[in-house]
């Protein structure tokens, strides 16, 4: 497996891992290739972004995509979509972007992270593990 930044030239290969993820159970969503295109383009371009993707040749098996936001105070990231391929989760993928993803984020000096996703998912159950905690009764996981 290969880490590396993603570009808008990967975004086939983003749109496919990212259909197959969220088209699966426990996700269930209707993601077309232009909606998923669009949105994972849109991540992209945006500005302060981070986006990193996992190969298995060329085989997209996962990323993660975020942004830095500054605060009065200090920087924040916000991770805004993590995927693994379906058959590629439980397997490593997942540990080894978020890692690498939060350490280049740290060495850009964020000094905290945030994230959503559904309360006591499969997710949620890999972010705790992960260090990630809830913020009150939202489903806002902040790992500081």
């Amino acid at each position: 497996m290969d880490l590396r930044p993603a570009s808008p030239a990967d975004l086939p290969a983003l749109t496919d891992a990212f259909r197959a993820t969220f088209g699966a159970a426990p996700w269930n969503e209707a993601w077309t290739d232009e909606s998923a295109r669009a949105a994972l383009g849109d991540l992209l371009a945006m500005p302060r972004s981070a986006a990193l993707v996992a190969w298995d040749g060329a085989v997209c098996a996962g990323a993660v995509l975020g942004r830095d936001q500054v605060r009065d105070s200090f920087l924040s990231h916000e991770v805004q979509e993590m995927f693994v391929r379906p058959e590629r989760q439980r397997g490593g993928v997942g540990r080894a972007l978020l890692d690498a993803h939060l350490a280049a984020a740290a060495a850009r000096g964020v000094t905290n992270v945030s994230l959503l996703t559904a309360r006591e998912s499969p997710a949620e159950a890999f972010y705790s593990h992960l260090g990630f905690r809830r913020a009150g009764r939202m489903v806002l996981l902040v790992r500081p």
